[in-house]
């Protein structure tokens, strides 16, 4: 049987998937793409939180729209491959991999695969992108055409100390939130190392503060 050679899957961000950047083909077995560095981006492999589901009336189109913090799109099924997004709702985490296209001006997702995954691969998806590419300074603006993706170095001197901050963060959020004094009195780290990690995370939208609380961005 002919082996079928698949396109790579490249993870990155969401706001590198903009007019911008888009090269559409028009030969009948070429793949539109997004120019990334010196990649041609035809097939993506995203973590990204599900915030609205749609499906018309006689069932035939389903599609949701995802957000990974940097920007949103849009993942479109027609006719038998909606099921494909039957059991996805909004408030999961997903895995994504599928193919760029785009239609009437809007850049968008034909989805291969779905899945669930959990809130530590999540995280580990944003410490790996942000490790190759940074963290988007903030959303692309599309009537721009001259607009480039900018992006803040950000180099993380304790892993363990993160994860141990989302999970006092996480045990608090019954109590809505935890202070600052209530994270010094659990962690034995220096106060510059726990402030250093909490405004990394503040950064990357994992968490936020409200009424001197930190809690989770759920």
């Amino acid at each position: 049987m002919e082996q079928i050679n698949r396109l790579v899957a490249y993870k990155l961000w969401l706001s590198y998937l903009n007019e911008n950047n888009f090269v559409a083909r028009t030969g009948e077995f070429e793949s539109n793409y997004v120019t990334l560095n010196d990649k041609q981006v035809s097939r993506i492999n995203i973590i990204a939180n599900v915030v609205n589901k749609y499906e018309n009336e006689d069932k035939t189109y389903k599609a949701i729209t995802v957000d990974d913090s940097s920007s949103q799109i849009r993942l479109k099924t027609w006719r038998e491959d909606t099921k494909i997004l039957d059991n996805i709702n909004p408030g999961d985490i997903v895995l994504v991999i599928g193919k760029v296209k785009k239609y009437n001006d809007e850049i968008y997702v034909l989805p291969e695969i779905v899945k669930k995954v959990n809130a530590n691969e999540e995280l580990l998806r944003k410490l790996e992108l942000i490790k190759e590419y940074g963290i988007p300074k903030e959303k692309l603006n599309l009537d721009e055409p001259e607009t480039k993706i900018e992006y803040e170095e950000i180099n993380f001197s304790s892993n363990d100390l993160r994860n141990k901050l989302l999970s006092l963060i996480e045990k608090y959020e019954e109590n809505l939130g935890v202070t600052l004094e209530e994270i010094k009195l659990q962690l034995r780290y220096k106060i510059e190392e726990i402030n250093k990690i909490l405004e990394e995370l503040l950064k990357e939208g994992e968490i936020y503060q409200v009424n001197e609380k930190y809690r989770l961005l759920l």
